[in-house]
């Protein structure tokens, strides 16, 4: 069985190019250009790893992670971050939330391949 990838970005081009990559490389992508489209995917499909960014319109990222919380969802997630300094506030409250890694932008398929694969096995 495939892994399973939600993609949760407004970032219309990246989220398209980055599914057709992941796609290509034998994962199951589901997608969504908001917060609340990614809750939607997330109770519906409960996909293995969520690839969130924080700063998306109406629901941002930190509302989708408590959201999540409170579902008690247990899909692992990956906050992908166009923030060029990643301060330790930052990297704090991504561990109160849980993440499982905190990714820069741009990131290549390769590099995202192998964080998912870290993250899925401890």
């Amino acid at each position: 069985m495939p892994i399973s990838v939600l993609i949760a970005d407004d970032e219309r081009d990246l989220v398209e190019v980055l599914g057709l990559l992941l796609e290509a490389m034998d994962y199951k992508v589901y997608t969504a250009l908001d917060g609340a489209g990614a809750v939607t995917v997330l109770e519906k499909a409960k996909p293995d790893v969520l690839i969130l960014d924080m700063n998306m319109p109406g629901l941002k990222g930190d509302a989708v992670l408590a959201t999540m919380a409170r579902m008690g969802l247990k899909t692992k997630v990956i906050v992908s971050t166009g923030r060029t300094q990643l301060d330790e506030g930052f990297k704090r409250q991504m561990q109160d939330f849980g993440v499982a890694a905190v990714v820069e932008k741009p990131v290549t398929v390769e590099e995202l391949d192998g964080v998912i694969k870290q993250v899925l096995n401890g």
